[in-house]
């Protein structure tokens, strides 16, 4: 005669209850994580894939960061060569009407005011650093702080010279360079300024009332080589701008790749929220199911039933 044993039944129902429960909880993390596996042992031969694909995405990171803060640097090269341009234009407009009026007065305010801002543009900083540096960003490019100082310096040395502009990778096989560099706008810019400065200071100076032959002279004489200043601060513009928009398109370009990559990378990591909520709840409901059922079988026994 067999044995007949009750011992196999709740056994089994809890091993049914044990896998539920495990169901259950990899289900709840996936609604929670949103990926399929927790580790890349979860996703077997596509690991590799995915551990490629990373490294992609790292460098694409980091030239998307590179062509960010090159960006921002040109953004606010072209807001100081813009400022320069129109003090230059500005102070070239002052002695055109002083020159029509005969009358001096202002004209050294007016070269002050023009120095000043080109200074300042010429020396702008980011991050400690000085924009139109180039290599040697270390320090200021226009080395002399006011017009005396100009005056008393010769024009080679008034600005540092740079060894060369500074270089941006963008993309692999991309370098940019962050110019345009102060030391080679220099002796265009800051030459009228200082010729004007020497006059005013000069035996033929100070300007102020009526002109004399020699400052009409003088100021007609600094027209020109104003209006090349003023050109040359508008071409340095218009070939940041072009730099600026070619940053932005590849930009836009890594971003894209960085995108679709992601995207790539989604569809074998990432889980359908809207699957992983019909398996939750299916998964809550046997969880449920073989919870009660265990409960009822562990009070049963064939004693109580041969009783």
């Amino acid at each position: 005669m067999d044995r007949v044993s009750s011992v196999m039944i709740p056994s089994a129902a809890l091993n049914d209850l044990a896998r539920a429960q495990r169901t259950l909880v990899e289900t709840a993390r996936q609604s929670s994580a949103q990926t399929k596996a927790d580790d890349l042992k979860g996703y077997g031969r596509e690991a590799q894939t995915i551990i490629s694909a990373g490294r992609v995405a790292g460098r694409i990171e980091g030239f998307i960061k590179s062509t960010e803060e090159l960006r921002t640097r040109m953004e606010l090269q072209d807001a100081a060569l813009s400022r320069a341009s129109s003090a230059i234009s500005k102070l070239r407009e002052d002695l055109f009407q002083n020159i029509g009026l005969q009358n001096g007065d202002g004209v050294p305010a007016s070269i002050e005011e023009a120095f000043a801002v080109v200074k300042d543009s010429l020396n702008m900083t980011l991050n400690g650093r000085f924009v139109f540096g180039g290599v040697a960003n270390d320090q200021a490019p226009v080395a002399t702080d006011t017009l005396a100082d100009l005056i008393a310096t010769p024009l080679a040395n008034a600005v540092v010279p740079s060894p060369g502009l500074q270089q941006v990778r963008i993309e692999e096989s991309r370098i940019v360079p962050a110019g345009p560099l102060a030391s080679d706008i220099a002796d265009t810019v800051l030459g009228p300024l200082k010729r004007l400065a020497e006059t005013n200071a000069g035996p033929d100076g100070p300007f102020g009332g009526p002109l004399t032959t020699a400052q009409r002279a003088a100021l007609d004489g600094e027209l020109g080589a104003l209006e090349a200043a003023f050109n040359t601060f508008v071409l340095a513009q218009s070939q940041n701008g072009r730099s600026l928009k070619s940053v932005e398109e590849a930009g836009a370009r890594q971003q894209q790749q960085l995108d679709a990559l992601n995207a790539a990378v989604g569809d074998i990591t990432n889980v359908d929220l809207a699957e992983v909520a019909v398996r939750l709840n299916q998964a809550q409901f046997a969880y449920e199911a073989s919870a009660s059922i265990f409960n009822t079988l562990r009070s049963l026994s064939l004693l109580n039933v041969l009783r």
